[in-house]
């Protein structure tokens, strides 16, 4: 009895605690509570100190709280996914993404994409990137959607939506005009504020209002005057308080330059560690430089993020899943078929199978294992089918496939220059050289002295504790200096050589007076900048290097070596001739482009323009498929070949979608998300880019892309939204439901479109409209509307598009 007792009591008083506990179970863990309810409750029980902490980040991770259960934020910075680490699909390069003109498309690409990064355990990814194409040689065109606003707006909106529909935090990137890798991280752009809401805001405001993003990475540049990580006007005026943005700002890692100013700017997660934050801003509120309010918004607005992704109710521990599967690689072809654009086509393609018994295919592209920008845009995807083995796999054993590179491989390292080249000018060993504490060589050195060679790594400096940063501390600074180095070049030998500088900002080579590299505009951390020169037996030649540091990693090195390449372009030609097609994969790869280095050029690489005009002369049943992100001049091959494709970067099942075009089972449909030139000089930004010293002006205004080709009359290569199709489309009975439209109308646009071709295929149909009579200068026409629909020969469609108030309207300066 006692025992029956004893027991019943036990259970009597278990449940009273039971019940205790979940009356005393804090607000911030009750999942019934409104995310505002929970964060307010928990941001009441930090102390200052915590709440500091949190705004710090740690490495590739946020800051968690043991002791008031705070998670982590677990961050991928690679592309679509881990990236280096790990393996992800590829669908493809943003710019793809942008070129399918495909709304939905890209929100089940990017639903996927945050499944897949929760498997793999992350839960807040850098993308995506929707800075305008301003510049047609930018390194980080890959990671961007296009030149026009519209067309960038409804591909991030999307994207995001896509993204944090999974609960992977999309950080949005780079605010704002982060539009070239030269100088990227100090230049000041200078805009209107015209040109700033009409070109350069929307693809964001549109992340904001339409998407509700939860957060925003500031780029490292400034902004007329003030660093994106400092410009108050930028992150708090505008985005917090005028776009009624609720998620956190992050700084791109290395960004943070100050304590106060940048607090009071509006940012509020310093990455990767605490350097200007941490113990500096902990003072900095209780010395009463900045208020504790201040502190807790950024808070709120970091808790807020992570509840709304439901990170304190689950771990990215508790995942799991499968990261390659059937439905993720089905949509990584699907993106690739619709974003591969036919540029010209004179009655070559679609090939026909059992026309074909031989095919060459030549090109450094064609048999790459990965094709993709560099830089933290990069990822290592699961998998990855070249033109090779797509066109192998799709013609199987019926068709003779073979393949030759065609053009050397190019050098990407050189053995650095012995000392015994280098002399001074009154015949010592050595080289004279000159340090000065600014980047353009001004004024009296502050250090001179002879060295052995130019073999110099000097390292980060403080920013990372890694090397000194400068050739002599405390004398030439850490960041922001300049160096000359004078003497005498000994010949090593009769001959063409290949000599480099791999230098981490602005370098340049002098031999003899003439300069022979020009790198001046250069940002390519550590990789070698090579041309070749033609030395005489027994000479020294007058040398002059010039350098500039201007932030982060330090190094300069000259290298030299024996040019000696093999013969490849005439086993590649025969092979041409004696084929009946060709199939020349030529472009671009990331040592090429990429994040830190724009290109110099807009042209092919030299051996690839000569093996197209060589194989032309043999073969014209020719096709060349471009692999690239940054625009490409054709001038010097284009009239010579008859068949051209555009594929960018087409991801992981790029090879198979190339072949069922070429052989035309899929009926190409991807349209130009940027305007191609004939020539730089043709581009808006031929006179402004890169700008002198730290300021880009941005003279075009809004006149960027395709709108400036317009407005100047200057025709372009290939133009904004154009792209070949095997079958034909007519337009016709076009619609507009009145006349006049009100401030607060709606104008609905019908148009009928007809498939009057011989094979189903996609059309991508788009709204443009024109001001014919504005208070200022105006576009010619801007993009407002665009809708991809598919039609069988004969059918037709009726598509209709929505025009609001906000779709005509201008930004004016004079109101």
């Amino acid at each position: 009895m006692k025992n029956i007792i004893f027991i019943a009591l036990f259970y009597l008083f278990g449940t009273t605690f039971l019940l205790a506990q979940t009356e005393e179970l804090p607000v911030y863990k009750d999942t019934s509570k409104t995310v505002e309810q929970r964060v307010s409750d928990l941001l009441n029980k930090m102390t200052l100190e915590e709440k500091v902490e949190l705004l710090g980040g740690n490495g590739d991770f946020t800051r968690k709280n043991v002791r008031l259960g705070i998670p982590q934020m677990c961050y991928t910075n690679f592309g679509l996914g881990r990236g280096k680490d790990s393996r992800t699909t590829y669908y493809s390069s943003f710019l793809n993404m942008a070129a399918t003109f495909d709304e939905p498309l890209i929100r089940r690409v990017a639903e996927q994409v945050g499944e897949e990064a929760r498997v793999q355990g992350y839960n807040i990814m850098s993308v995506p990137q929707p800075n305008i194409i301003r510049v047609p040689k930018g390194g980080r065109t890959f990671e961007s959607f296009s030149e026009d606003p519209y067309l960038s707006a409804r591909m991030t909106v999307a994207f995001v939506k896509g993204m944090q529909s999974k609960k992977l935090i999309s950080i949005t990137k780079h605010f704002l005009a982060n539009n070239q890798e030269w100088n990227r991280f100090d230049v000041d752009v200078q805009m209107s504020e015209r040109t700033m809401r009409e070109i350069y805001f929307p693809s964001f405001k549109a992340a904001v209002q339409e998407a509700d993003v939860w957060s925003i990475m500031a780029g490292y540049n400034q902004v007329n005057g003030d660093y994106c990580i400092e410009n108050k006007y930028l992150l708090t005026d505008v985005l917090k308080n005028e776009w009624g943005f609720e998620g956190f700002v992050m700084s791109d890692f290395g960004g943070a330059r100050t304590t106060v100013k940048m607090a009071e700017a509006g940012m509020d997660i310093e990455m990767p560690k605490p350097h200007f934050w941490g113990d500096k801003l902990l003072a900095a509120v209780q010395n009463g430089e900045i208020s504790e309010t201040l502190i807790n918004d950024k808070v709120r607005r970091i808790l807020r993020v992570q509840f709304k992704a439901g990170l304190f109710d689950e771990s990215p521990c508790d995942y799991g899943g499968i990261a390659n599967t059937e439905v993720r690689r089905k949509l990584a072809l699907e993106t690739a078929e619709k974003s591969i654009v036919l540029l010209k086509n004179e009655n070559t393609l679609p090939l026909k199978l059992e026309d074909v018994k031989s095919i060459a295919i030549l090109g450094p592209n064609a048999d790459a294992k990965n094709l993709i920008g560099g830089g933290s845009g990069t990822l290592t995807p699961h998998y990855f089918v070249n033109l090779l083995d797509g066109i192998k796999s799709k013609v199987g054993d019926n068709v003779k496939v073979e393949y030759l590179r065609g053009v050397p491989v190019p050098r990407l390292e050189l053995p650095i220059a012995d000392e015994k080249y280098f002399k001074t000018i009154d015949g010592k060993p050595g080289v004279y050289a000159e340090y000065f504490n600014n980047r353009e060589l001004k004024g009296k050195p502050v250090l001179t002295r002879i060295e052995k060679s130019i073999d110099f790594n000097w390292g980060y400096g403080t920013q990372r504790n890694e090397g000194p940063g400068s050739p002599e501390p405390g004398v030439v600074n850490e960041d922001k200096w300049s160096a000359r180095w004078t003497g005498k070049f000994i010949s090593p030998g009769e001959g063409i050589y290949e000599i480099g500088l791999k230098a981490d900002n602005g370098v340049r080579l002098w031999l003899d007076g003439k300069m022979v590299i020009d790198a001046w505009s250069d940002a390519s951390p550590g990789k070698f900048k090579i041309t070749k020169f033609n030395f005489e037996q027994g000479r020294e030649y007058d040398l002059k290097v010039e350098f500039y540091e201007n932030w982060g990693s330090c190094r300069c090195k000259l290298g030299l070596d024996k040019y000696n390449p093999p013969n490849v372009i005439t086993p590649a030609v025969e092979l041409a001739r004696s084929s009946d097609v060709v199939i020349l994969s030529m472009g671009l790869n990331s040592t090429m482009e990429g994040e830190s280095v724009d290109r110099i050029t807009l042209e092919l690489p030299q051996e690839q323009v000569e093996l197209i005009n060589e194989v032309a002369k043999v073969n014209q049943n020719l096709i060349v498929v471009l692999n690239n992100a940054t625009a490409i001049v054709m001038n010097d091959w284009l009239d010579n070949v008859p068949s051209v494709i555009e594929a960018f970067y087409p991801g992981q099942e790029g090879g198979n979608a190339l072949a069922k075009i070429i052989f035309g089972e899929v009926n190409p449909s991807g349209r130009m998300p940027y305007t191609f030139p004939k020539k730089w000089e043709d581009t808006p930004v031929a006179e402004t880019y890169p700008g002198l010293k730290e300021t880009a002006h941005y003279d075009e205004g809004i006149f960027v892309g395709y709108r400036y080709f317009d407005n100047e009359n200057i025709e372009p290569l290939f133009p904004f939204g154009y792209g070949l199709s095997y079958t034909t489309f007519e337009y016709s009975d076009i619609q507009l439901d009145k006349k006049e439209m009100q401030q607060n109308d709606t104008l609905t646009i019908k148009v009928t479109i007809k498939n009057s071709g011989k094979r189903e295929g996609e059309e991508v149909v788009q709204l443009y409209i024109h001001d014919q009579e504005a208070s200022v200068e105006r576009e010619p026409k801007s993009l407002k509307g665009f809708k991809r629909i598919s039609l069988k020969p004969n059918e037709s469609k009726t598509v209709s598009f929505k025009i609001d108030k906000d779709d005509p309207a201008f930004y004016s300066e004079n109101d």
